[in-house]
């Protein structure tokens, strides 16, 4: 009987390290796919649908005031989200920051509808031939919390987190997520013509991406960049070279992040001209410990049950901190 454990436990462990390994080998696909025309959800088709500069980049048209238009929000902002998702909606903690988020900057226009783990932001419940397979697999997950339903989404969603980050398929990937921002900011009222910042906030995986998303935007808007990274788990872009800055939150019970500076060869201290390191000589990163907190979980920083001693919850925290970033930058 133990023998009969032991085998079909060492047959699994197998068969999980070839469905890994298979996985990575075809993690790039999807975005290859879409570059190359062959998917069935075209981002090309809503940009045609949509108005302004954005259909020809490369022409920036003046801004135009007229008193009956009332004056754009003072700061966009763009939020990511983390790798444990499926569908197009955000989870409960993460909808509960973002809202208190836009509480805190009312002033601000606050994007959250990027799934920024498909280069079309295609999720994983969306248009796809193993949709009902992947919605299926989302219920069990919501049925069972803290399942291991969560690991099969956040392994698959780590894969293109690692294509973002791959110097052949990264520029691909990342571009196709900038142009779906751009598409959002445009239909959010984004003044096209003026200079004003793009703030894009990730967490987690969402970090990568939202730094390698950033010097396309930057390139299509002629405009400075602003990265926030909330334990983002972030490689050696070269992205970091065209954003104005980065700011980097790690609870000091957060171990993830630190995933890219092992990962990353760009980010190890001696490599002095990597993109990374000339970014940290030049003063654009900014760490900031916003208490101890985990990554996930119970204590991360989506912990609206954990208390600081001043009596914030761990997501009010979070939330103060970002706000104070965008407020007080002076962008």
């Amino acid at each position: 009987m133990i023998s009969f454990i032991f085998d079909s436990l060492g047959f699994l462990l197998i068969l999980g390290v070839i469905l890994f390994f298979l996985a990575a080998v075809l993690s790039p696909f999807e975005t290859l796919g879409w570059w190359a025309g062959w998917t069935k959800k075209s981002l090309d088709d809503e940009i045609s649908e949509s108005s302004g500069p954005f259909q020809n980049p490369s022409i920036r048209q003046p801004a135009v005031a007229t008193d009956h238009l009332s004056a754009p929000p003072e700061h966009f902002l763009v939020y990511l989200r983390g790798i444990a998702t499926a569908n197009a909606e955000l989870g409960r903690r993460e909808q509960g920051f973002v809202d208190l988020l836009q509480s805190k900057i009312p002033e601000a226009t606050v994007i959250s509808d990027i799934f920024p783990y498909s280069a079309t932001n295609n999720p994983l419940t969306g248009e796809r031939a193993f949709a009902r397979l992947y919605q299926r697999l989302l219920n069990l997950r919501l049925r069972f919390r803290n399942s291991l339903f969560a690991i099969l989404f956040i392994v698959r969603n780590l894969m293109q987190v690692a294509v973002s980050g791959d110097p052949r398929y990264g520029p691909i990937y990342n571009s196709g997520i900038a142009r779906e921002i751009g598409l959002r900011l445009i239909q959010h009222g984004y003044p096209t013509g003026a200079e004003q910042p793009i703030w894009v906030l990730g967490w987690s995986g969402g970090g990568q991406i939202a730094l390698g998303t950033a010097r396309y935007l930057h390139q299509l808007f002629q405009v400075p960049v602003y990265v926030i990274s909330i334990g983002g788990v972030m490689l050696d872009d070269p992205g970091i070279a065209e954003i104005e800055h980065l700011y980097h939150l790690e609870g000091s019970r957060d171990n993830i992040p630190r995933l890219g500076d092992i990962l990353s060869p760009g980010r190890w201290r001696f490599v002095r001209h990597s993109a990374w390191n000339k970014a940290l000589q030049a003063g654009r990163i900014t760490f900031i410990d916003p208490d101890p907190m985990r990554h996930t979980g119970k204590d991360d920083y989506f912990d609206y049950k954990a208390r600081l001693p001043n009596g914030q919850n761990h997501t009010e925290q979070t939330a103060q901190v970002v706000a104070e970033i965008i407020t007080s930058s002076g962008a």
